[in-house]
């Protein structure tokens, strides 16, 4: 049998349970205007090309599990098979469990960006790590990503430990520098991050504190700014000095799930759901008129808009069901990491 392609699990000692804080359901992430994936450039992942198709299959089969999660769709429109759950440790806490589901490599990415933090400034409050997805993966709300296991919602670092909360604001005056700064650093340097959503006042303040401890300058305007035809990393999105918003790439995961997508599409795992447009009727429309115009049928308009008959009115608005929903994903092609030069040496900054 082939080799599993997998990233490692989290080591043993990072999987100690305690999980507390409230549910964040009624917190709206505002990332509406983020896109949904970045172009990207490099050489597809090579961890599953000793499998062919029909032995990606049968693994899915017979030991989901060893696959560590598959990412299928994009964020704003995906699924999530043989999750896993964020194992809750030392040094973070689950605000709410049952959404804390990611791919192994979410998990181990977002495991390792925090346990950076401990062994470079030990101590401090537990982060807290609100939404990542359903089991399942698909629509969770009030988000409108968080639908294939690789975007994570997790407090800021504060200084006053005992006032340290989930979806507490943060400013300048409450930051925690040192240990969000090395975070968020960890997050870019050793994890395959995609995007980090940070309010752009607190972007400021990191940038400054980042630049008096000596980090590149070249460095720090790409992946604060961008340049060179990349977006940055660090984004602003309105809602974000609250919390800040991750995403992965997930090599592995996300190709398992392009490869397998056709597969599980035919099997009925994966229903390509429908997406819809709004259409005022007009005088002599009917249905069988809007199905052959919006490529959809009948009884699928009746069902989306709860008719009981094939009779509609002027001037009603309808809802129409488009299926544009979960599709297949092109290759996986994830940038290069872009790591930070060495620090240039200077006196150490205030906090």
């Amino acid at each position: 049998m082939a080799p599993s392609a997998q990233v490692p699990p989290p080591r043993p000692d990072e999987a100690k349970l305690v999980s507390e804080g409230p549910g964040s359901d009624e917190h709206a992430d505002h990332d509406d205007d983020v896109p949904d994936e970045e172009p990207t450039l490099g050489e597809p992942t090579a961890a599953l090309d000793s499998l062919t198709d029909a032995e990606l299959l049968r693994r899915f089969d017979e030991e989901p599990d060893e696959l560590g999660g598959i990412s299928i769709g994009t964020p704003n429109a995906g699924r999530l098979l043989t999750a896993q759950r964020m194992p809750t440790g030392e040094h973070w806490r689950l605000v709410d469990p049952a959404h804390a589901y990611g791919t192994r490599e979410t998990v181990a990415f977002l495991t390792r960006a925090i346990l950076r933090v401990q062994e470079e400034h030990p101590g401090g409050h537990p982060l807290y790590i609100g939404h990542i997805s359903a089991k399942a993966g698909g629509p969770l709300s009030p988000h409108k990503s968080h639908q294939a296991g690789r975007d994570v919602d997790i407090s800021y670092y504060y200084r006053e430990e005992a006032s340290a909360r989930w979806y507490k604001r943060a400013t300048a005056d409450n930051l925690d520098l040192p240990r969000t700064w090395a975070f968020v650093r960890a997050l870019i340097a050793e994890t395959d991050i995609d995007l980090i959503l940070i309010d752009a006042g607190l972007q400021r303040v990191l940038r400054s504190y980042a630049e008096e401890l000596g980090e590149d300058p070249a460095w720090l305007e790409d992946v604060f700014k961008g340049g060179k035809g990349r977006r940055p990393l660090i984004l602003h999105a309105p809602g974000h000095a609250t919390h800040i918003h991750i995403r992965f790439f997930n090599p592995v995961a996300q190709e398992a799930g392009r490869r397998l997508y056709p597969a599980l599409v035919q099997r009925g795992v994966v229903a390509p759901p429908a997406q819809f447009v709004s259409y005022r009727a007009k005088k002599g429309d009917t249905l069988a008129v809007l199905a052959k115009r919006f490529d959809t049928t009948v009884q699928a308009i009746m069902r989306a808009n709860g008719l009981r008959s094939t009779l509609i009115r002027a001037k009603v608005t309808y809802r129409i069901p488009k299926q544009v929903g979960v599709k297949m994903a092109p290759p996986s092609r994830i940038p290069p990491r872009r790591v930070p030069p060495p620090r240039v040496a200077v006196k150490s900054p205030s906090n």
